[in-house]
């Protein structure tokens, strides 16, 4: 199992469902990692309102941030 730091973007303000939706991508050069599936962080504490994710052209608010824990 693999922890470290993520944030947490709602499903209803991530892009639309698309194939990859609830995948993970796991990037070992990271800092930080984002997810949509709540039920894969612990201990999050809630963002500021004004910390949002930056996708091209797209905001997307952070809700929180906390530990993501994968199993690979």
């Amino acid at each position: 199992m693999m922890a470290g730091l993520g944030a947490f973007v709602s499903r209803d303000t991530a892009y639309p469902k698309y194939e990859l939706h609830s995948s993970v991508i796991l990037d070992s050069g990271a800092t930080l990692h984002i997810g949509n599936d709540k039920a894969r962080f612990s201990g999050l504490t809630p963002a500021n309102r004004d910390e949002f994710l930056y996708a091209g052209e797209d905001h997307i608010p952070i809700v929180a941030y906390g530990t993501m824990e994968l199993t690979v």
